[in-house]
């Protein structure tokens, strides 16, 4: 009687973990058991289910699905994947589970969705189905008080930006259509709706200086004005001889910051970082001050507000991350809008506002819409992270987006950098290193000089004979 009832036991244990590490997928051909473990899905067995093909690429890594026309690519262990040639932020990493390549709700329906299917319904629950048609938008020109306006109407997505050389490019999660071809009226040259990303051409000498979304009716608005150039060193900081740089070491006095396992704190690495790459762009002729340049604290709305007295051309705030899974590793930086740009932006805006009053944080709303050079911020974090991609070890986390305290109100060209993680025991040791601080330092230096450095003219074509 014991070994039946020892048996029944075994057995049941084994049905229920098995029954565990499976959810039923409600799909348009009946239910599907995928793989699934706690809010994780198979995203290979979840992309199949479209009758999409799915190949498997051992010398890349990395996985292919072809459905149509259209094509996904991502990587176990990476939060980036390459959505019809495009490279694209997925909002949650890649994972590899018990030999299965997993993710969250979130990142199936980001690698689903340009496949023109979406997962609905709970982790306990989900639905796969076919996207519909899609929003319907159409792009207006409104002109205010403080200046031009293009309103997309009919969407309540936010679209990554992302400039190009004759203006700027939206890439939707989800499929659009435009209700009406886009003319052209005022900056607004023109543009056209390819899949999921609309383009839209400016004037020469315009570029997106803001952007913010409405509700009721949804409507995602973009300002344009003339363009915020860097003037060539030569002519900058009119008065003093050159450009000046103003680096911000993040936190100091009482505010540590992020602390390492072995008690490495926050506040002394970004004062270390920013005397070294104002020591390297010193020695390039590029006058540099710090915002502090001792343990001393410092309200976050000083720093930029020091920035704009002294009429800097370029403004880099210094911090290091931190993060609850202890493998978080490599650098991102961050320029300022309303929103962010995904969960984990959102996090890193909230840890670096922390020692703001909440009505200061709720102020970047208004004083978003006075906001200029966003084209230009943009450019310098490209430039920030492009160096701190080719550093040995470095994790590429990307550019993003965040409501920063500390960037708000810049008259300049501003960036926030997060140059590693100080949670994660392996890098908090590189980035605390006289060796690895060099190297940040090193590259913030070239890639400030780089963006300040006026661009190469571009060769007339020959004359037609």
């Amino acid at each position: 009687m014991r070994k039946t009832l020892t048996l029944v036991l075994v057995l049941t244990v084994l049905l229920v973990a098995r029954g565990a590490a499976a959810v039923s997928v409600a799909t348009p051909k009946g239910p599907a058991e995928v793989f699934a473990r706690g809010d994780l899905f198979d995203l290979v067995e979840l992309i199949r289910l479209t009758g999409a093909e799915v190949a498997f690429a051992p010398a890349a890594g990395s996985y292919t699905a072809v459905l149509g026309a259209h094509e996904v690519q991502f990587t176990p262990g990476g939060s980036l994947a390459v959505v019809d040639g495009k490279l694209a932020t997925l909002s949650g990493p890649v994972r590899l589970l018990e030999g299965r390549t997993v993710g969250s709700l979130s990142t199936a329906n980001e690698l689903l969705a340009p496949l023109g299917w979406g997962l609905q319904g709970s982790a306990t629950t989900p639905e796969l189905a076919p996207l519909s048609a899609g929003e319907r938008i159409e792009v207006a020109v409104v002109r205010d008080e403080i200046g031009t306006l293009l309103v997309v109407r009919g969407t309540a997505q936010r679209p990554r930006m992302a400039a190009t050389k004759a203006g700027v490019s939206l890439h939707f999660d989800g499929p659009i259509a435009l209700d009406r071809p886009i003319e052209a009226v005022g900056e607004l040259e023109g543009g056209e709706l390819r899949d999921t990303t609309l383009t839209l051409r400016f004037l020469p000498g315009y570029e997106v200086a803001n952007t913010y979304q409405l509700k009721d009716p949804p409507r995602f608005v973009l300002r344009v004005a003339p363009a915020q150039k860097p003037a060539p060193a030569a002519a900058q900081g009119e008065g003093r001889g050159g450009p000046l740089v103003v680096l911000d070491p993040g936190h100091g006095g009482e505010d540590q910051g992020a602390t390492g396992p072995a008690g490495e704190l926050e506040k002394n690495l970004t004062l270390a970082v920013a005397r070294l790459t104002a020591g390297r762009l010193q020695a390039m002729g590029i006058a540099t001050r710090l915002t502090r340049e001792g343990d001393e604290g410092m309200p976050l709305h000083e720093r930029t507000a020091l920035a704009n007295r002294l009429r800097a051309d370029v403004f880099v705030s210094i911090h290091a991350n931190a993060s609850q899974a202890r493998g978080a590793r490599g650098a991102e930086t961050y320029f300022m809008n309303a929103d962010a740009s995904d969960p984990q932006a959102a996090q890193a805006a909230d840890r670096e506002n922390a020692s703001a009053s909440p009505d200061t944080v709720q102020l970047i709303l208004w004083d978003l819409a006075h906001v200029a050079n966003l084209d230009a911020s943009s450019r310098l974090a490209l430039a920030v992270q492009e160096r701190l991609n080719a550093m040995q070890e470095t994790r590429d986390r990307g550019i993003k987006q965040a409501p920063f305290v500390v960037l708000t109100g810049a008259t300049m060209p501003a960036a926030l950098v997060e140059v590693g993680f100080l949670s994660n025991p392996a890098e908090a040791a590189r980035l605390t290193s006289a060796e690895g601080q060099d190297q940040i330092a090193a590259a913030l230096a070239e890639a400030i000089a780089a963006f300040l450095r006026p661009p190469e003219p571009v060769p007339s074509p020959p004359a037609t004979p």
